[in-house]
């Protein structure tokens, strides 16, 4: 089992890749890993999913690779096949949260409400996915520091570079990054511009 909760600590962003080809899946990897992004998920929301988060897991045997987006059991079990080492769900579900626990799969569990929140801490997420964040803002997270001092919590959905630090000034372990990250004519990727842009987000998560 990977210490998800401590890399999230000390990485700040997760990486979320959706649409993205499985031809150009690896080279993206290896570009924003040299811009310092270590964490990365695969959204399984389209049929370019899977075959993307295969093609990584093949060209990156070690990496600390997710599967996004996973609503069922079925699904959890593909994406497990596909070696994601860990899961990441939208909102709170607690069949694929079960399935996590089971198989001794690290578990991001997606919630928005203060109780969905600690839901998901009870049924095992290491840190809570709070989605949409950038429908809340980050004194959502700064109010939930009050009863909730303890339990780590990720912003994602609506962060990019213009308020990714506000978000962890307020308190969140870190942050869910993806169009952002990934936004490009795969026709003709332009690599240099996504490895200047990853490298911004991580200037900003590493001087908040």
């Amino acid at each position: 089992m990977v210490d998800l909760l401590s890399e999230l600590r000390r990485s700040r962003i997760l990486a979320i890749l959706r649409g993205v080809p499985p031809q150009h899946a690896p080279r993206l990897v290896a570009t924003l890993r040299e811009a310092g992004i270590q964490l990365f998920e695969v959204a399984l929301s389209d049929d370019l999913g899977l075959p993307t988060l295969q093609a990584i897991r093949t060209a990156f045997p070690d990496l600390t690779l997710g599967a996004g987006t996973v609503v069922t059991p079925d699904l959890a079990r593909q994406a497990q096949a596909a070696g994601a080492t860990f899961l990441v769900t939208p909102h709170l579900v607690p069949d694929v949260n079960a399935y996590a626990r089971a198989q001794r799969l690290e578990l991001l569990s997606g919630a928005f409400s203060p109780t969905e929140i600690y839901t998901a801490h009870t049924q095992g997420s290491v840190a809570v996915k709070v989605f949409p964040a950038g429908s809340l803002g980050p004194d959502y997270f700064r109010q939930l520091r009050g009863p909730y001092p303890h339990l780590p919590l990720l912003a994602v959905g609506g962060v990019d570079a213009r308020n990714l630090k506000a978000y962890l000034q307020a308190g969140v372990i870190g942050v869910g990054i993806g169009g952002a990250l990934a936004r490009t004519d795969w026709s003709n990727p332009n690599w240099a511009e996504l490895q200047q842009v990853a490298e911004e987000m991580m200037q900003c998560a590493t001087n908040p």
